[in-house]
């Protein structure tokens, strides 16, 4: 288990902002939020992730050296078994296993990095928060042996290239560009950005870093961006710098960028914006995808500094219906390494209206459909926008790949400049969403596909977990029956960064270990937690990770493999009837008894059925029906039977969404109490009344002192105990 490590023992001394007053911390803390990116590279020992929330079993953490918000993003690195972390005012690295089983001893990148960064800053223009080198940009270059680096640098954003090991490049091995950070990074940590490294495909094959980012101090110049690419031989820019169109809200307007992918000949940026199309109607906010080729080399003379292939279309995810209902603003992307024909994203409804969230799928398929279809255009400022007639649209199509861009005539560079958006927005896979839920706010995912050969056949299976703002990660899976019709399961809720928001999420199959980062801490937690988290045979089936062991002597959970049983589609709804939880409760005629299975239901359950039935002696079996008079429904799930007498005796069965959870045993015995005959009888039922009425109002005003005594010695530490206790989690195995 890790401990937790001051700056003084990573050998970092104390940064002047530690010397704030507690007030100013407190600001910085709520003010230093930001919903950055989530970015991905397709090298294989790599995975970059964005920034944007009750504590597992099996978690462990470490907390980074930086004294102030720790994450923007994190890479993990199965090439190196490691994970490095792009951090205010520092970066680490740390040994991806060494998170769980060491110190977590990390080592800081290069301090040349970071020097003076204060001193060389106007404090009195920027906070003091502000006047450091926040890195924002971490990705690997060829085969992963070096990376490259941008950073803040207090405003004035620079570039570095360094070793994986976190040591500098000596002089002789000079990297043509590197320098000034304008364009790849941002000028302001708390600004949202993207970047990904694009190794082949760009123009004359040369490395080349794409990013979205924003350019200037002022925040008014967004912009899609890749920079001068250089001869690696001669150190002379074979092609400059080619960019989004400035100023121009068409192109972007006030975007959020949350995502970049290369993948083939394109590069994928996904951001969130406002609505160009809807302002005649008001504000509103849409989620994009926008693409460009990577051998764009501008226009000749037209858009000759500008890209010439930008498109960009509307992601729709929604749930169907006559009128749908939009999650208009997506937080996060994931794409699985090796896997570039699916992304997954979370989206969410306006913070400032009725707040909700969901996860969709989108195929490359239909992405690239949306991207083949029909532009969109307003002929006039007061006209609605309409879809560009097929007769207007010049040739070669806009947005297509060619040789060679400069060679497009003016008619398509036009045609490109005034109409970047396309009309027909991206259909989400199985026009649904995974999942999605009322008074929840996502910020981050990530996504574990699994596939198992059983008997001959192969079922599929993807596991979402989603972070969210108050610390929780929510498990979801998601798989498909025999006709190909979707389904999804709410399998757990962890509570991971204890009430604070969820800024980074990334996953490393290699260590089956889900990392997880607050603006404190870094958490480690296993994927594959069966034995230590399920004690019941129909949550452990539900789970694609797990199986249930009938052979042990009660049944356990443990990591599956083939002769356990799983049915994570509830297809097999009598899989746990073996395993259900019998019990005996012997019943006094005319008592009232509560029969439960859980002491409080897990949050996952509470959205399914259930159900109890009746055996009477006879083994006639009846379904209970809640009312006053007979038979109460609690909160957990349970039921009470008021004046039980013989015909309330035998079996009762709680089953849940098909699958049997608990039994009960209640025998009733049916000895009643003959009147007294004599006065003496009455003077000794009197008698023992009494004393047994004594003992109760003793042990009532016993049990008011203990209270009285713990609420005294509560009262000071109530304020900090967490208010959102996981009631999934046993205490022993938090």
């Amino acid at each position: 288990m890790c401990r937790t490590l001051s700056c003084r023992e990573f050998g970092f001394s104390q940064s002047k902002a530690e010397g704030r007053s507690v007030e100013e911390k407190k600001y910085k803390i709520k003010s230093n939020v930001a919903d950055d990116d989530d970015d991905n590279d397709d090298d294989d020992d790599y995975k970059h992730i964005g920034d944007l929330t009750h504590s597992p079993p099996r978690s462990t953490s470490f907390r980074a050296p930086t004294c102030e918000k720790l994450p923007y993003s994190l890479i993990v690195s199965e090439r190196d078994a490691a994970i490095l972390c792009e951090c205010s005012k520092r970066g680490l690295k740390n040994e991806s296993w060494k998170v769980a089983f060491t110190l977590c001893v990390a080592t800081d990148f290069p301090t040349q990095i970071f020097d003076g960064m204060v001193e060389d800053t106007d404090v009195i223009q920027y906070p003091n928060f502000d006047c450091h080198n926040h890195i924002r940009v971490i990705q690997p270059m060829g085969d992963g042996s070096r990376l490259y680096i941008c950073g803040t640098n207090a405003h004035n954003p620079k570039d570095w290239v360094i070793y994986s090991n976190l040591t500098m490049l000596p002089r002789h091995e000079y990297v043509p560009g590197i320098g000034p950070g304008l364009g790849k990074c941002p000028f302001d940590p708390n600004d949202n950005s993207t970047a990904v490294w694009a190794e082949k495909g760009n123009p004359g094959d040369l490395p080349a870093l794409y990013s979205g980012t924003i350019a200037d101090f002022t925040k008014a110049d967004t912009v899609i961006f890749r920079g001068d690419l250089y001869n690696l031989t001669t150190g002379r820019v074979d092609y400059t710098f080619k960019r989004t169109l400035k100023y121009d809200s068409k192109w972007l307007d006030k975007p959020d960028f949350v995502g970049s992918y290369d993948v083939g000949q394109y590069v994928f940026f996904f951001f969130r914006e406002t609505a160009v199309e809807y302002i005649n109607c008001g504000k509103s906010v849409y989620s994009r995808v926008a693409r460009i080729c990577k051998k764009d080399t501008g226009g000749k003379h037209i858009l000759n500094q500008n890209w010439a292939t930008y498109l960009k279309a509307r992601l729709n995810c929604s749930i169907p219906g006559e009128f749908p209902f939009y999650f208009n603003e997506i937080q996060s992307v994931y794409k699985v390494d090796g896997d570039d024909n699916k992304f997954y994203g979370v989206f969410t409804t306006s913070t400032t209206g009725l707040m909700g969230s969901a996860i969709c799928t989108f195929t490359l398929e239909d992405i690239e459909k949306a991207f083949n279809g029909k532009f969109k255009e307003q002929a006039t400022s007061s006209s609605a926008w309409l879809p560009v007639l097929t007769n207007k649209v010049p040739e070669p199509r806009p947005g297509q790949c060619v040789n060679d861009t400069e060679t497009l005539p003016d008619s398509v560079l036009n045609f490109i400049r005034s109409h970047p958006l396309m009309d027909e927005a991206v259909a989400h896979k199985d026009n649904k969403p995974v999942f999605y839920k009322r008074d929840l706010l996502f910020t981050r995912l990530v996504v574990d596909p699994l596939q198992y050969d059983v008997f001959g056949s192969r079922y599929h299976y993807t596991v979402f977990y989603a972070g969210t703002n108050l610390g929780y990660v929510y498990k979801v899976v998601q798989w498909h029956d025999e006709e190909g019709q979707s389904h999804s399961s709410l399998l757990d809720i962890f509570d991971v960064t204890h009430g604070l928001p969820i800024r980074v999420m990334e996953i490393s199959r290699e260590h089956k270990s889900l990392y997880v980062a607050s603006d404190e801490r870094v958490h480690q937690i296993d994927i594959v937690m069966c034995t230590h988290r399920y004690d019941s045979c129909l949550r452990c089936v539900r789970d694609p990770y797990c199986g249930w062991d009938k052979d042990s002597d009660s049944g356990s959970c443990k990591p599956y493999q083939a002769g356990l049983l799983q049915d994570v589609g509830n297809t097999s709804r009598s899989i746990c009837d073996n395993f259900a939880g019998h019990r005996k409760f012997i019943a006094t005629y005319g008592q009232s008894v509560h029969l439960t299975c859980f002491v409080k239901m897990p949050e996952v359950l509470r959205s399914y059925p259930i159900t109890w039935y009746h055996y009477n002696k006879e083994n006639t079996k009846s379904i209970i029906s809640y009312n006053n008079d007979k038979y109460v429904s609690t909160s957990e799930g349970g039921v009470v039977v008021l004046e039980v007498s013989e015909s309330d005796a035998g079996r009762y069965e709680c089953w849940l969404a098909g699958s049997m959870l608990c039994v009960y045993h209640v025998p009733v015995e049916t000895h009643r109490c003959s009147p007294p005959g004599k006065s003496v009888d009455y003077h000794k039922v009197y008698s023992d009344w009494c004393h047994e009425f004594q003992k109760y109002k003793n042990a009532m005003k016993s049990w008011e002192r203990k209270k009285e005594q713990c609420v005294r010695q509560n009262d000071s530490s109530i304020a900090n105990q967490n208010l959102h206790t996981n009631e999934i989690i046993p205490r022993n195995f938090r």
